[in-house]
C-alpha cells in the first residue's frame, strides 16, 4: 500500500474507502469516476475523503496495490495446496484467469495502451510481471528438481510463458472492451490458456 494509508490509522474506513474505490472504478473507469461519488459511497464529506488520500491518483495507485496484493495472496494460498509442479502450474494458469475476471482495475491498466499516468503506474505493473515470472520460474525449477521438466533456461521460459498467456487474452479481448466481455468470452479465454498450457507441458517434461 502506499504510505499514506499507513499515516491514517483508521484501518476500517480505509478499507471501505478502497473497496468503494476498487468497485466504483473497476464499473465506470478512472476518467469517468469522481472523489465526491466515492466519498458518498462510504458516507464521507470530500474533505475527509482528502485527508486519506490527497488526489484521485493516489486512490487508484492505492486500489492498484491492494489488487497486486490479493491477487499475490491469492496465488501463496492456492499453490501451497499442491505438490506436484505439474498441477501447480496448471493451478497457477486458474488462478491468473479467476485474478483477470475479478480484478478489473489491474487488469484493465495493464490492458490499456493509451494512458497516460505517472511513471509510478508503470513502475508497478513493470514489478507486477516481474514478481509473476518470478512465481513461474519457481515452479519451473521445482519440476525441474524434482525430475518431471527438463528445461535449459527457466527464467527466459517463464517469461515466454507469461507472454503467450497474455497473448491467448488479447486474442479474445482485441475488438472488445473489458467491461463488454461476456462469460463465453472468459470461458473461450481459458479454453484457449487450458490448451496451449497441455502443449507447453508435454515440451517441457522429461
Amino acid at each position: 500500500m502506499v504510505s499514506i494509508i499507513h499515516q491514517s490509522g483508521n484501518t476500517e474506513k480505509l478499507d471501505a474507502i478502497l473497496s468503494a474505490a476498487q468497485k466504483r472504478l473497476g464499473r465506470f473507469s478512472y476518467e469517468k469516476t469522481t472523489m465526491s461519488e466515492i466519498a458518498a459511497d462510504v458516507n464521507l464529506s470530500k474533505a475527509s475523503l482528502y485527508y486519506y488520500f490527497p488526489d484521485k491518483e493516489s486512490l487508484w495507485h492505492a486500489v492498484l496495490a491492494k489488487e497486486q496484493e490479493e491477487f499475490f495472496r491469492l496465488i501463496r494460498n492456492r499453490l501451497e495446496e499442491f505438490h506436484d509442479p505439474e498441477v501447480i502450474l496448471v493451478e497457477f494458469v486458474k488462478c491468473r484467469h479467476d485474478f483477470f475476471t475479478t480484478f478489473l482495475n489491474l487488469t484493465k491498466f495493464r490492458f490499456s495502451d493509451k494512458n497516460d499516468f505517472r511513471p509510478r503506474f508503470h513502475q508497478m505493473i513493470s514489478k507486477f510481471r516481474l514478481k509473476e515470472e518470478e512465481q513461474v520460474m519457481k515452479i519451473l525449477k521445482q519440476g525441474i528438481r524434482s525430475g518431471v521438466f527438463k528445461i535449459q533456461n527457466p527464467d527466459q521460459t517463464a517469461c515466454l510463458f507469461l507472454e503467450i498467456l497474455h497473448g491467448l487474452r488479447l486474442v479474445v479481448i482485441r475488438h472488445r472492451p473489458l467491461m463488454d466481455l461476456m462469460q463465453e468470452d472468459y470461458d473461450n479465454m481459458l479454453l484457449k490458456q487450458q490448451h496451449f498450457l497441455e502443449l507447453f507441458i508435454r515440451g517441457i517434461k522429461k
